[in-house]
């Protein structure tokens, strides 16, 4: 009778999947869902049509949140949680499982790096900022992965020419104990893990930093790697914009064939009034971000990035009077033309050694 019982149930929840009405957007996994896929016997022949089928059905399966999350948990109590995408690690913290990086990726990213600063006569700077789980080493369960950020520090410091590279490591085993790094529930560091970053390149650069700020909070942060966990009872976080009261700031966004976007502060706050509350930092990523600050001692400098910048580069407006950040996954005009055009003389790369070791899109840098 169990199992009859436990068919009827699967036969009821498949005869829904197709009469109940179908999600856009998943608020949990922060991600677009599958939608029904359009039939042709030429789909059908060379795979497409049957392997969007199962996307359509594993996205749109009624109860999803509520399986997913009974996955994850029965997999955590059942000691697998060291073969998950993400972790459930000590004191709340959501840690991604060790990233597959590249010593070879790695290397070439460094090597276009500095063959783009040397070509437009840049002073160049590198930093990078390790995942999570290498520096939260405490907060991992006993079973885990390797981390290999190591790898990608040694490439980069044995290859960045005349580039100056800020290493982050000590300051981040240090401050850990005193300072929340990173979040809980995402990969990226906390506005106070920004501000360590921050400290350390104005110490490189010799600038005054601020040290008095107003810190807004917003609760009830959820963020990447929640969204792929399935811990759905785990608490969410808080995010802090430090406001620097003395800064004055324009803030352009410009993609190919929109309109650019202007704001005044380099917090967008409309963002916190959506499901993915970290684009209050700079709006998230984009092609090409602009911000002017008339009143900075400093001149301009090209940013070349991941998202691992934008809460960092909230903190730096206050020293430059012009900061382009270029995000090499969508900006496919020529940076050179940028640097020229705009009179730019210095830039940062500042990565997450996920990006180090996996993202190739340096190869447009020209």
């Amino acid at each position: 009778m169990p199992s009859v019982a436990f068919l009827l149930v699967l036969l009821l929840l498949s005869a829904t999947l197709f009469v109940a009405p179908k999600k856009g957007y998943s608020e949990n996994e922060k991600r677009i869902l599958a939608q029904a896929p359009q039939f042709t016997l030429e789909r059908l022949a060379d795979g497409k049509f049957t392997k969007d089928l199962e996307s359509f059905v594993s996205d749109q399966f009624p109860l999803r949140d509520f399986f997913v999350g009974v996955n994850a948990y029965f997999n955590l109590v059942s000691g697998r949680n060291s073969t998950a995408p993400v972790y459930y690690g000590k004191d709340g913290y959501l840690i991604g499982a060790p990233a597959d990086l590249s010593t070879d990726t790695a290397l070439k990213n460094v090597q276009s790096f500095s063959d783009f600063a040397e070509e437009n006569k840049l002073s160049a700077t590198i930093m990078v900022v390790p995942q999570c789980g290498y520096v939260m080493a405490d907060k991992l369960p006993s079973l885990h992965g390797e981390y290999t950020d190591d790898k990608i520090f040694e490439v980069i410091s044995k290859n960045k020419g005349n580039m100056t590279f800020i290493d982050v490591r000590d300051t981040f085993n240090k401050a850990k104990n005193d300072v929340q790094l990173y979040y809980k529930t995402d990969h990226h560091i906390t506005s106070a893990g920004a501000y360590e970053l921050y400290k350390l390149y104005a110490a490189e650069k010799e600038f005054d930093v601020t040290t008095d700020y107003e810190v807004k909070t917003e609760p009830d942060f959820y963020g990447t790697s929640y969204s792929k966990s399935g811990y759905w009872l785990s608490k969410p976080d808080v995010l802090e914009m430090w406001y620097n009261k003395n800064l004055k700031v324009t803030v352009e966004i410009t993609e190919p064939g929109k309109d650019v976007v202007k704001n005044d502060s380099v917090f967008f706050t409309d963002r916190l009034e959506e499901n993915d509350k970290y684009p209050v930092y700079l709006d998230g990523n984009h092609s090409l971000t602009k911000i002017t600050n008339p009143n900075a001692k400093g001149g301009k400098l090209l940013i070349i990035k991941d998202s691992f910048a934008h809460c960092f580069t909230a903190f730096l407006a206050e020293q430059y009077s012009e900061i382009y950040m270029v995000d090499m996954r969508y900006y496919r005009t020529s940076v050179s033309d940028l640097v020229a055009e705009n009179g730019i003389s210095e830039v940062l790369y500042l990565y997450g050694t996920e990006s180090m070791g996996t993202d190739t899109n340096s190869s447009w840098l020209s």
